[in-house]
């Protein structure tokens, strides 16, 4: 960051990287403040500050696609957000104080912040967005200092909700989420170490049946795993006609070629059924899969000799008269 103020929405712009060397962890998701164990989890006991759906609502599109809350069920995240209570602020106000214990994570709903790290203004959050996570899921001392430029409203879940709420199902789908992807024959020749690092890089995503996922000619910017449901891949023929080439199940994996070759999508992906995918960025891919494109091209091949065969029974079908 430098010195530089960036305009934020979502996830904090306050990064591992931010903290003392003793203090980062190799993977971001899978660090906690406090070990937990299942007894505690399941005897734990929120408390509810009861909120309208209107500003229910307006919590989450502040939180909008926060790494924190990946995964959740719309339950899940409703009983997070049911646990965060109120906090206005004065303009002058300081939220929280770099170097010191880290109590509650903080969601805008209104008002100007800024984000100030050794007298720098490092991020600017205007309306959205929400900080304060790193100084409880490490256990170290706040990154920076947030000051309140103008008044506003904040939404805050305390230390031990965010701890029992949060970062132990984080856990607990990570656990899950590595287990699976051990099941996959292509990340075989991941080890677990690199497994585990692919599991906190996904993104879970849904699709309603019969929504596009990308479409053919399309840059590629996804790499998806198929977690749930069925996908279907089609091509568009020359004259305009379609016809469907593959098919995508649990375990399968589609979106590669285009990250590896630098080409335009080769198909349309069209979601069968209802659809839950992994997903890991271009970047991501690049960095965390190598050891994988080996085995991903043989495959890219077979899509290739599909496409020809595709093209050659259009060419051989007799017409219409």
């Amino acid at each position: 960051m430098n010195g530089t103020s960036h305009e934020v929405n979502g996830a904090s712009e306050i990064m591992p990287s931010d903290l003392p060397a003793h203090y980062r962890g190799a993977r971001r998701g899978s660090v906690s403040a406090e070990v937990i164990s299942r007894a505690q989890q399941e005897s734990y006991v929120h408390k509810i500050y009861p909120k309208s759906d209107e500003t229910a609502a307006a919590i989450r599109r502040s939180i909008g696609e926060n790494f924190l809350f990946d995964g959740l069920s719309a339950k899940q995240l409703r009983d997070v957000i049911d646990c965060m209570f109120e906090k206005r602020v004065e303009a002058g106000e300081n939220v929280m104080v770099q170097g010191e214990d880290g109590d509650n994570y903080y969601v805008v709903t209104s008002g100007v912040f800024e984000a100030v790290k050794n007298g720098s203004v490092v991020c600017k959050y205007d309306g959205s967005g929400a900080f304060g996570e790193l100084a409880l899921m490490y256990n170290c001392p706040r990154a920076a200092t947030i000051v309140a430029r103008t008044a506003g409203e904040l939404w805050a879940l305390e230390r031990s909700t965010f701890t029992y709420m949060l970062l132990a199902e984080r856990k607990k789908r990570a656990v899950a989420s590595e287990t699976w992807l051990a099941k996959i024959p292509v990340l075989d020749y991941l080890d677990s170490t690199d497994r585990a690092r692919v599991c906190d890089a996904l993104v879970s995503k849904d699709f309603a049946a019969g929504v596009t996922i990308f479409e053919q000619g399309e840059v590629g910017l996804w790499f998806y795993l198929v977690e749930e449901g069925e996908a279907i891949g089609v091509h568009m023929q020359d004259d305009g006609s379609t016809k469907e080439v593959a098919h995508f199940r649990e375990g399968d994996y589609f979106g590669e070629r285009a990250l590896i070759t630098d080409d335009p999508r080769a198909l349309t992906v069209v979601a069968k059924t209802a659809l839950k995918v992994l997903c890991l960025d271009a970047p991501g891919f690049e960095r965390l899969l190598g050891p994988c494109k080996h085995a991903m091209q043989e495959r890219i091949a077979s899509y290739q000799s599909l496409s020809a065969a595709a093209a050659e029974e259009e060419d051989e079908e007799p017409s219409m008269s």
